[in-house]
């Protein structure tokens, strides 16, 4: 069995309920995890205290407490991951703007505490609110965009997963980066 046919099985049979299978897909994909991780963090200030590592973990966590998820293959299953770690940043952006704002006291360890500044949180929530647009505009540059940016897949590798060509994916690339700058550069005025 070729590795790749070896995850889809154990996503198949973590899918099923067997515990034993959600624990070695895991551990079988903890190094691309944490290499999202790091992709997802890799913008964020470098004095910011949540690391690679624990941002897997909360991810983790997050699937674990899931409704069962239909993922077809380990690159879906990447994809997704990075989805999650991505809402793990944006939600502490939310949390810490809630702060600021006098809403609701959300209490963040200094050891968990991604987001240091209010205008951390304000530039985690542009980007969040720019992908959300880009997504009713055109999904298919939105998952581009979380392959190739989040998930750190090479063009190449982005294109075979969406089924389209390494041409059509660049210049989806290029159409998305300018819708995505012109978005977050709004958010940026308003606030």
């Amino acid at each position: 069995m070729e590795p790749n046919d070896d995850i889809t099985a154990l996503i198949g049979q973590w899918q099923r309920g067997d515990r034993g299978a959600e624990k070695n897909l895991f551990e079988a994909l903890y190094s691309a995890l944490h290499r999202i991780a790091v992709q997802c963090l890799r913008t964020e200030r470098p004095d910011q205290t949540l690391g690679a590592t624990a941002l897997v973990h909360e991810a983790y966590l997050r699937f674990c407490r899931s409704q069962p998820l239909a993922i077809a293959d380990r690159h879906h299953f990447l994809a997704l991951a990075a989805r999650v770690m991505r809402r793990i940043i944006v939600d502490r952006a939310r949390a810490r703007r809630a702060e600021k704002r006098g809403g609701e006291l959300v209490r963040v360890d200094e050891t968990e505490q991604i987001v240091r500044t209010d205008h951390d949180a304000d530039e985690i929530l542009a980007v969040d609110t720019a992908l959300r647009e880009l997504r009713r505009f055109s999904p298919r540059q939105e998952k581009l965009v979380e392959l190739h940016w989040f998930a750190g897949y090479s063009m190449e590798e982005s294109a075979g997963i969406l089924g389209i060509s390494s041409r059509t994916a660049r210049r989806e690339w290029q159409a998305a980066r300018v819708r995505l700058k012109g978005a977050i550069d709004g958010a940026a005025a308003a606030n």
